[in-house]
């Protein structure tokens, strides 16, 4: 299927209408000045409508800066090769400072990367890393052959990148996400990935959000009681947070996140992972 950009919907933009406004705060906890130019007047009008119904930016928040140590992380320790699933608005590749060994492989639906891509042109001087970019369904099977032809090496360490996306996936193509990137993965391989927790559809202060997601054709679908574990029955061992777990200082190694970005509704799971 080819998508032309124009046609592509502004939604999933809205994380960085999200990402822009903490920004601009003098006490942020995130740091992405290219969000700014992926904050389209749609995109802004949706994250309105979205808040307005109850949506919360905490996890949108949270898992950027987690996502930015231990990408980093990674990088520190030689690991020359990342993939970042449903990439969207992500714009690490550009504001990270990556260097030039590294490979930082896009992957989203036909025509979303190319939309990214012309909002991105004033900034594209600030890739530092060598991008590839693909357009293909993760729901299908042939991403993992096209990611290979387009130069990947499964042999190689690599730090992989799922975020925002789970909420949305049914569990068995989630399961077969994670088992296709298992499989791709060599040793000292890292995931890092986010979910909501089971209780965030439980919780009635999120009833008016979830049937607003429902309404717009993005219901949210997919939650854990235990993220970690589960990811260790599919060949991944974890360390998994709530949001109420990092704000209580649970990870060492990412600053712990201000009240304000995890309120007692968002109820939601990030998680670093290595082969098991």
């Amino acid at each position: 299927m080819t998508v032309k950009s124009e046609a592509v919907k502004e939604t999933s933009f809205i994380t960085a209408v999200i990402r822009a406004a903490e920004h601009e705060r003098p006490d942020a906890y995130v740091s992405d000045p290219y969000a700014e130019l992926l904050a389209t007047p749609r995109s802004r009008a949706m994250a309105e409508a979205a808040l307005a119904e109850g949506g919360t930016v905490g996890s949108v928040i949270v898992r950027a800066r987690f996502g930015d140590v231990a990408l980093g992380q990674g990088v520190a320790a030689g690991v020359t090769q990342v993939v970042c699933l449903a990439a969207g608005s992500d714009t690490r590749a550009w504001r990270l400072g990556l260097p030039s060994v590294v490979r930082f492989f896009e992957v989203d639906l036909p025509g979303q990367l190319e939309a990214k891509e012309e909002l991105l042109a004033p900034v594209a001087d600030r890739l530092s890393c060598g991008r590839v970019s693909l357009g293909e369904d993760l729901r299908e099977e042939r991403w993992t052959a096209r990611l290979v032809e387009a130069g990947f090496d499964p042999g190689s360490p690599t730090v992989w990148i799922i975020e925002g996306l789970l909420p949305y996936l049914r569990l068995d193509h989630f399961t077969r996400l994670i088992e296709n990137v298992r499989m791709m993965s060599g040793a000292g391989s890292v995931l890092l990935i986010d979910a909501p927790h089971a209780e965030f559809f439980r919780d009635p202060a999120n009833e008016t959000f979830l049937t607003f997601m429902n309404s717009r054709g993005s219901a949210f679908r997919l939650g854990f009681d235990d993220f970690g574990e589960f990811l260790g029955r599919h060949g991944w061992k974890a360390e998994a947070y709530t949001l109420a777990e990092l704000a209580a200082g649970a990870c060492a190694w990412v600053p712990a996140p201000p009240a304000r970005l995890c309120p007692p509704h968002d109820h939601h799971w990030v998680a670093r992972a290595r082969l098991a």
